[in-house]
């Protein structure tokens, strides 16, 4: 078995000692998509793994952080990157609900690295506070996944495929 191979049956196994219901049928939903599209998962640590493509990454998942049963997707393309400006405006505004903002200075850190967080252009306004994850996904459900999907799709074809 290939390296690949390991890593994509150790994240699986992960996810299935760390979550139940729902949150498992779509993070495992999730993890096949981006594996049937040569995205290859590369463990981070022992509660994430980073998916790669031409040495790009789409997202990173990340697992039972409070031994709670929950998962999140972060680390979602730089979306203040100017070929971001072409993707439709719904997704726009879905990126833009989804910004994530550090909390450190209501006493709540989110653990980034970078609190309080930075001032970033997204989509023409700046966004105050934000984490370097940029944008996340806490327990995705098949809507949230379905919509990530399609910005993926997107970043394959104007990031990944226009800059190889």
């Amino acid at each position: 078995m290939s390296d690949e191979g390991i890593v994509y049956m150790e994240i699986r196994d992960a996810l299935k000692n760390n979550l139940k219901g729902e949150a498992l049928t779509n993070a495992l939903d999730f993890v096949d998509y981006l594996t049937e599209k040569n995205i290859t998962p590369n463990k981070e640590w022992d509660k994430g793994f980073r998916f790669i493509k031409n040495g790009k990454s789409p997202c990173l998942i990340v697992f039972n952080m409070q031994n709670n049963g929950e998962w999140f997707i972060c680390d979602v393309p730089v979306v203040s990157e100017p070929e971001w400006d072409s993707i439709s405006n719904d997704l726009k505004e879905f990126i833009i609900a989804n910004i994530k903002i550090c909390n450190v200075h209501q006493g709540n850190p989110c653990g980034c690295g970078s609190e309080p967080g930075i001032s970033k252009s997204i989509f023409g306004k700046v966004h105050n506070n934000v984490c370097t994850s940029e944008i996340q996904f806490i327990n995705p459900d098949s809507d949230v996944l379905n919509k990530l999907k399609k910005i993926i799709d997107w970043w394959e074809i104007n990031v990944i495929m226009n800059n190889t």
